[in-house]
């Protein structure tokens, strides 16, 4: 019964808003559905984690359900991620619309949209979750074309509808297929279908290439950037819900995507060049929203990395931790660029001596290779444990570096050599205190499905890329530097048509405004 209302509840408020005489009661309707669907959805996580899954489904005669909600350990950790972030958008979108004419429509399709992603991230059949992603789409749809005619509205409503068709595609594509020879497959049961072989192989892509569409991975990621077009507001639900869709899909179909290598090479691959790619455009934006965006497709293709390495508890983590802090971050930029405006640019941070530089190259390796054996404990030691142990390294090893640049002081020098390996291992820690508390929902840990050898060569080339780029003026290469960074500046620029009949508007002269006459004796 709990499930039931939880699911219904932001559904009721969704319709209740869109009747005309309580339009004007949408706002504080929906946030108040979203909260207390938060708190439903914790007892609900509390319920699952004490006593197992909650089932509310309706099943044939062998005890397969046909369709139905059922709450596990995944579903509900996101479950209680995706009420708690919609909760909280709304709650900031009561004042943010407060007198805007699309404050009412935002409240129901957010409703709407929160009601259809707890479908499907609870959904117990195949066909279940298919039909909640397409409903998700055509509300994305109609959230990010909130202002129209607006020429921006029009464009990203139809940029944002392309990806959405092309997604679907994908993913009707797979479950038809799988239907056809399986069966509606009954998601707790997925190991009892024959899996793999030409026809799994055929559903496992299918699937992958629906989830990079939704996560707005290469080369279908320009319909992120442009949904800016819509209010903060939209931009942080979308950030940091809709698009971990891709993620959710891939992790409740663990079992049809890992039984298939061609699939888990292709999410590793398509993630790759996505992180990549994003990572250096946003490194070249100058607005605050497009950095955001790029940095938003280069963390969901972290995450399809995560998943075609088999990292599924590393994904469920990334997922969490990014919808948090990426609908912080939105819902925050408008302080931020509000706070810096005006304020003139901060000083060259100090740069280390030489001495100092090999002294700190020296103990940051040893701390690292220290953090990298501690690894060795906590996670297997397959290509998996391995690659996600060199990137809790290395990422921890470039934020101290950073820190010693603007801090160069024997004090902070010891911090960060005491810091480092415990910000890697403390990651690595809370990975394998999810892989626990999750493995009655996932597929048994075993080696990575991506090999060893494509793993380190991708490795080696981005660390060679890496070290070319920062000795590139020393080695005269300073030219292909700065092209490259051309090349990433414009990547992130979009082509926008400003008419919804697929060319730009004809320009209208505007008529120069006529003086008016002042009465005698007046002042201006």
């Amino acid at each position: 019964m709990t499930l039931l209302v939880l699911v219904a509840l932001p559904a009721v408020a969704a319709m209740a808003g869109s009747i005309r005489r309580l339009r004007s009661l949408a706002p504080a309707l929906g946030a108040g559905a979203a909260l207390v669907a938060t708190a439903l959805a914790g007892t609900l996580a509390v319920t699952v984690v004490v006593g197992g899954p909650v089932a509310m489904v309706l099943a044939n005669p062998d005890g397969r359900a046909w369709t139905g909600l059922v709450v596990d350990h995944v579903g509900a950790i996101v479950l209680l991620l995706v009420c708690t972030v919609s909760a909280v958008v709304q709650a900031f979108a009561r004042r943010y619309l407060h007198g805007d004419p699309a404050a009412a429509r935002f409240a129901v399709a957010a409703g709407a949209l929160t009601a259809a992603t707890t479908v499907m991230v609870t959904a117990a059949t195949l066909v279940t979750l298919a039909v909640a992603w397409t409903l998700t789409g055509v509300i994305l749809c109609r959230l990010v074309g909130m202002y129209r005619p607006a020429p921006s509205a029009v464009d990203a409503a139809r940029r944002t509808t392309r990806a959405v068709v092309a997604g679907d595609a994908a993913l009707w594509t797979g479950v038809v297929l799988a239907v056809t020879v399986w069966g509606d497959l009954d998601l707790r049961h997925q190991g009892d279908a024959a899996l793999g072989g030409a026809v799994g192989t055929v559903v496992a892509c299918s699937l992958v290439v629906a989830a990079a569409v939704r996560c707005a991975q290469l080369p279908w990621h320009r319909w992120l950037p442009a949904t800016l077009a819509a209010p903060t507001p939209v931009s942080a639900l979308l950030h940091a819900g809709v698009v971990n869709a891709g993620g959710v899909l891939l992790v409740k179909l663990s079992p049809i995507v890992g039984a298939a290598p061609v699939a888990t090479h292709l999410a590793f691959a398509i993630g790759a060049a996505s992180v990549v790619a994003a990572t250096a455009i946003m490194l070249t934006r100058p607005d605050i929203k497009g950095a955001l965006v790029h940095s938003t497709i280069g963390q969901m293709g972290f995450m399809l990395m995560t998943c075609g390495l088999g990292l599924y508890a590393a994904t469920v983590v990334h997922l969490v931790a990014h919808g948090l802090f990426k609908a912080t971050l939105f819902l925050g930029s408008g302080s931020a660029v509000q706070r810096h405006a005006g304020h003139t640019a901060a000083p060259p941070a100090p740069r280390l001596a030489p001495a100092r530089a090999a002294q700190v190259a020296v103990l940051a390796g040893v701390a690292a290779v220290a953090a990298v054996g501690v690894a060795a404990w906590l996670l297997p030691l397959h290509a998996g444990g391995v690659a996600l142990s060199l990137f809790a390294v290395a990422t921890a090893a470039r934020l101290a570096w950073g820190w010693l640049r603007r801090h160069p002081t024997g004090g902070a020098l010891v911090t960060v050599v005491i810091v480092l390996p415990g910000v890697a291992i403390g990651y690595l820690a809370l990975v394998g205190a999810v892989t626990e508390l999750l493995a009655p929902s996932l597929p048994a840990s075993g080696p990575a499905a991506v090999s060893a050898w494509v793993l380190a060569t991708v490795v080696a080339v981005l660390a060679a890329g890496a070290l070319l780029l920062h000795l590139a003026p020393a080695v005269g290469l300073g030219r292909w530097r700065d092209r490259l960074y051309v090349a990433a500046l414009s990547a992130g620029q979009q082509r926008t048509y400003t008419a919804a009949w697929g060319h730009p508007p004809r320009l209208v002269p505007t008529p120069r405004p006529r003086p008016v006459p002042q009465l005698e004796g007046a002042r201006a």
